[in-house]
């Protein structure tokens, strides 16, 4: 179940992003990996950002050329601001100013997973996690939305699309409080940049995925967990990653040139109950 999947009612197949170009922080895999296939089959061009996923990144980098874009790998940290001025550069010497850019990075879940399977799911015990990964996130939506503004200002504007979590507004789950903080925080923050970069034609918006399959979350426990949060939502079944780099795609695009400042989960309205 770790796929992509293939949900009904897809975007058409068109071109909405011809002529885009665009940055995927942590585009190597899951969900960032989709929305920068996505990009590609859209038309834009696509940088695909990657800290440790090389052999991943370049297989992106491949299907989106197959699909007759263009493509660039592109390694380095999001939350450190050299290796952010790096990324940048690289994606805009190979492709041109960027004029789209997705902040999917959050950091390794891995420890806070394993806290949640040894039962140790206090905020209150893991306080410095939680500070910290609130550091990390703002780190790496800060660095490349200031990274990218000069060329989106010369391009006449541009879409920051931040990947958030549903748990950031709706009931957060026991034991993943340092994720519905930081993305909590991001939220704020998009707010913010909404207004402050609204004089420059740049719009910033918020994805907010629920519970997505994807490698990150594999295992024998993922299909089962899958299958019981399907039975509570309303729309009867988990959000694939498609059906989240699809609503990326529509913010990225002129579909939505006339919003700023919004918020949309994508998880079939299991978190508005």
């Amino acid at each position: 179940m770790s796929g992509a999947g293939t949900p009904e009612g897809r975007l058409p197949e068109g071109r909405l992003l011809e002529g885009r170009v665009a940055l995927v922080i942590g585009g190597s895999r899951g969900i960032g990996a989709g929305v920068a296939r996505a990009f590609g089959r859209h038309g834009a061009a696509v940088g695909v950002n990657y800290l440790r996923s090389a052999d991943a990144a370049k297989e992106v980098v491949s299907d989106i050329e197959a699909g007759g874009s263009r493509a660039v790998a592109v390694a380095g940290d999001a939350a450190d601001a050299g290796d952010v001025a790096e990324i940048v550069r690289q994606t805009a010497d190979a492709l041109g100013d960027i004029d789209v850019l997705v902040c999917n990075a959050v950091g390794s879940t891995e420890n806070a997973i394993d806290r949640v399977r040894k039962g140790l799911t206090l905020a209150l015990d893991n306080a410095e996690d939680v500070q910290a990964r609130v550091a990390t996130q703002l780190a790496t939506t800060l660095f490349p939305a200031r990274e990218v503004l000069p060329g989106m200002r010369r391009r006449g504007g541009g879409s920051i699309v931040l990947i958030g979590a549903t748990a950031s507004r709706g009931r957060p789950g026991r034991g993943i409080a340092e994720i519905s903080v930081a993305k909590a925080a991001q939220d704020a923050l998009a707010r913010s940049l909404a207004v402050e970069l609204g004089p420059d034609r740049v719009r910033v918006n918020v994805v907010a995925p629920g519970m997505v399959p994807t490698d990150a979350n594999a295992g024998p426990h993922q299909e089962p967990m899958m299958g019981e949060m399907a039975k509570v939502t309303p729309l009867g079944r988990v959000a694939y990653v498609d059906d989240v780099a699809d609503t990326v795609v529509a913010f990225a695009s002129g579909l939505t040139r006339h919003v700023t400042g919004a918020y949309v989960g994508v998880d079939g309205g299991r978190s508005m109950l």
